[in-house]
């Protein structure tokens, strides 16, 4: 034989051989493709404030120079005032007193209040002072914490005001805002196995296996923080998006929520809501 035909040979046997696997493979498969919810702008929310006016201090009460530890197990004598938070470059001051009620003591100005101040957590409130609204003069900001217990975290925000005659004035941020308003803005939706918390134009994905998704509220959660950026001094209100599940009595978060906060002429404004996952 030519030995030059052998190579040839060779190849066409080894054609021949590997015919079957010569088919064409299947296209890879394509994942489906998932439409995500409708979106649109969240906006802004507004509600007026609950004003209550400071009355004059019901006696002459002893006032204590040392802050008051909340870390320690008991509150002590309740009988006596307690100084629970104080701002030395404000002058001002805070006292627990007994049957909820406070005193805040602002430069020349000392008022009581009817306040709850502190919970069995004993967390203390926090005090800030600027000029939040624009009129040239600075506000009290006082921040008190007035639910706890599981799924619960709530804080009460105050801004006062200075009157005439050593009196002042409390605006609070109104409860209707967090618990009935921003929760008109929240939504869940499940498209292909994926569920979504949807707050304006912003999607947070979580597992919402068990639960309702008719039930979005803001659950039992409520923060405010002061917010500093580019110059600007304001407040930022935290909350949480929560759904319901029949088996459990406490509320189920499945996502955060954030929101600037503006006050004017006694009126809270929300606006340039954020939602982020809830690390649980």
């Amino acid at each position: 034989m030519n030995r030059r035909g052998l190579p040839l040979l060779l190849a066409l046997a080894l054609l021949a051989g590997c015919g079957a696997s010569l088919e064409p493979l299947p296209p890879p498969a394509i994942e489906e493709a998932v439409s995500l919810p409708e979106t649109a702008p969240a906006g802004t929310l507004s509600a007026p404030a609950l004003v209550t006016e400071g009355r004059e201090p019901a006696e002459n009460y002893p006032l204590p120079a040392i802050l008051f530890d909340c870390s320690t197990p008991d509150r002590m004598d309740t009988s006596t005032p307690l100084l629970l938070a104080e701002l030395p470059e404000a002058d001002a001051a805070f006292y627990s007193l007994e049957d909820e009620k406070v005193l805040i003591r602002w430069e020349d100005c000392t008022v009581e209040f009817d306040w709850l101040s502190l919970t069995p957590r004993q967390i203390p409130p926090w005090l800030d002072c600027f000029d939040i609204d624009g009129d040239q003069e600075n506000e009290l900001l006082v921040a008190c914490y007035i639910g706890s217990g599981t799924g619960v975290s709530i804080e009460e925000l105050h801004i006062l005001e200075k009157g005439p005659e050593k009196t002042m004035t409390a605006y609070t941020f109104p409860e209707i805002l967090w618990q009935e308003k921003v929760p008109k803005l929240f939504h869940a939706a499940e498209i292909s196995g994926r569920t979504f918390a949807v707050l304006g134009r912003e999607l947070v994905e979580f597992d919402g296996g068990g639960l309702d998704l008719e039930t979005a509220s803001s659950g039992l959660i409520a923060e405010f923080c002061k917010e500093c950026k580019n110059g600007w001094n304001g407040l930022q209100f935290r909350g949480r998006f929560c759904l319901s599940q029949p088996d459990r009595a406490y509320p189920c978060y499945v996502a955060e929520t954030s929101a600037q906060i503006l006050y004017e002429n006694g009126m809270f404004t929300l606006q340039d809501f954020h939602l982020y996952s809830f690390d649980q």
